[in-house]
């Protein structure tokens, strides 16, 4: 199968559970849930899903979209935390962002509380879907992966340093921290959840996990590289938002030359840690999407 009808078609399927498990716009409190919809349907490529698919099935061992369906709550819940977290990141209050993937933030279209509302809701609801997996043990092994990557030990608790970090001269250990839990915890929880759903041995678990950090911190560096280089085109929002809320960067902190490297460098050990895996050729593309968005 190619890979770019890889992505469309568990994209497709991705699509339509959402449809499914949101509640309609005029449900009532109907401006909650349009501001829900808004913040989903907002053009995402759901890599996040997409790569919990393509570790599932190279697990597996062949690709077939038909085993995929008893996910779709795991793919689904991914989806829902990711765009709970941009609603929550582009607030006022954090990274005051008006813009997201080319359209008005959530708060601007909606207004600040329903924004909060709207990401709290989604976080709420991704773990109401997780309870629909049919397999009691899977479904309390992804229930604690994902409550874990959410938590102040994962992505809110790099949100919280980030925050706390704003203004402040901060070195590149900080800076890791920060982008390992707000972009890798969930990408991480991607793979451990598709080893849960497989019921893998912790080798493979813990080396997906390490694949997946890797490729969170190069993707993190490369959004960094771009904010400072980047077009509206590229970023869906105006370049330059990190310097123009004092956030510290791995280009400022490191240069661009030095970022890039260390980016290309974080590619090739996530290759290495799954070139010996059949059937990765999904997660081959995904490093090589992020090495093409490389300036």
């Amino acid at each position: 199968m190619l890979v770019q009808e890889y992505f469309k078609t568990r994209k497709v399927l991705i699509e339509e559970a959402l449809e499914t498990y949101l509640p309609p716009s005029d449900l009532y409190p109907e401006n909650l849930h349009s501001a829900m919809r808004y913040a989903v349907f907002s053009g995402g490529k759901r890599l996040r899903p997409i790569l919990f698919f393509a570790a599932y099935e190279m697990l597996l061992g062949k690709k077939n979209i038909n085993r995929l369906e008893r996910l779709l709550p795991v793919a689904c819940a991914l989806e829902m935390v990711h765009t709970a977290s941009l609603i929550h990141d582009d607030l006022p209050s954090v990274d005051n962002s008006e813009e997201r993937r080319g359209q008005p933030s959530c708060h601007i279209k909606f207004g600040e509380a329903t924004a909060i509302l709207a990401g709290d809701a989604l976080l709420t609801k991704a773990f109401e879907v997780l309870t629909e997996i049919r397999n009691r043990k899977i479904a309390l092994d992804c229930i604690q992966i994902l409550t874990r990557a959410i938590s102040t030990r994962g992505m809110i608790g790099g949100q919280a340093v980030d925050i706390l970090s704003v203004k402040k001269k901060i070195n590149l250990n900080t800076l890791r921290y920060i982008h390992l839990k707000k972009t890798g915890a969930l990408l991480q929880a991607a793979m451990e959840l598709a080893c849960a759903a497989n019921e893998a041995e912790e080798n493979i678990t813990i080396t997906l996990g390490n694949f997946a950090l890797n490729l969170g911190l190069a993707y993190q560096i490369v959004d960094d590289i771009l904010d400072e280089v980047g077009s509206f085109d590229i970023l869906g929002k105006e370049p330059g938002e990190d310097n123009r809320n004092n956030k510290a960067t791995y280009s400022n902190l490191m240069g661009l030359e030095k970022s890039k490297k260390t980016a290309e460098k974080l590619l090739r050990d996530s290759y290495n840690l799954i070139k010996n895996m059949n059937n990765n050729d999904i997660l081959v593309e995904f490093i090589n999407m992020i090495k093409d968005r490389l300036p």
